[in-house]
């Protein structure tokens, strides 16, 4: 397998994060220095420090610190064969895997604990880490829905790309945390974790019309050109 991950972009979102951190640290700092004599600037700058600080955290969360999920993607799929690549951040959706069976759009969870779907909902037992959502870490949410909405994005962009050659698009939520469990059977899309998602590529897209070898020397060129920026 191959895996193509866009630096630049990496780059470009530490730089975010770092620098938010700073506004938002030195922010709280000034207030915290100013709440006697100038309340009013203190809490303004108590309220830019918290959202610089939140917004460098959920930055660094999500693309500085290690393992991203485009690293835990790489270190899962390594075993893969040549039909198989991961395009990270270079798509309208950050994972997508292209392979025989089409573009495979991935939505990751990172969170620990306990995860399940049932009667139509996510639950989380997070214990005391739901506390760190309030500073940048990611929530739960509704991962079905975001898995559809990114699904849409990417299938735009392909149909645009390549008209007339309807290139499959499917997807999958993935739970990263070697600390996660998941009950989900019932779930609406594929949701797994991290460590079942090469079985998945190979057995759980069976029965599923492969694309043509024209098609699909078409469709690397056309991510050979994303990639290098033409």
């Amino acid at each position: 397998m191959q895996s193509f991950v866009n630096q630049p972009f990496l780059a470009k979102r530490a730089k975010y994060s770092k620098w938010g951190l700073y506004v938002g640290f030195g922010s709280l700092f000034a207030g915290l220095m100013t709440a006697t004599r100038i309340p009013l600037l203190a809490y303004l700058l108590l309220l830019v420090g918290l959202l610089g600080a939140t917004f460098g955290s959920y930055m660094a969360n999500r693309y500085v610190r290690e393992p991203r999920v485009d690293q835990v993607l790489e270190n899962m799929l390594g075993g893969m064969d040549k039909r198989y690549s991961l395009y990270s951040y270079y798509l309208p959706s950050d994972y997508v895997i292209v392979s025989h069976f089409g573009l495979t759009v991935v939505v990751p969870r990172t969170q620990d604990g306990e995860i399940s779907y049932a009667d139509g909902r996510w639950h989380h037992k997070a214990g005391i880490r739901k506390v760190m959502q309030f500073f940048g870490e990611p929530s739960l949410g509704k991962p079905d829905q975001d898995l559809r909405q990114e699904m849409s994005y990417v299938k735009e962009w392909i149909d645009k790309a390549l008209p007339e050659k309807d290139v499959p698009v499917n997807g999958v939520v993935l739970f990263t945390s070697a600390k996660a469990t998941l009950r989900a059977s019932k779930s609406p899309v594929p949701a797994m974790l991290a460590a079942e998602l090469p079985s998945y590529m190979k057995q759980g897209l069976k029965g599923q019309p492969t694309l043509s070898t024209a098609l699909q020397t078409e469709l690397r060129q056309l991510l050979d050109a994303v990639v290098s920026g033409e």
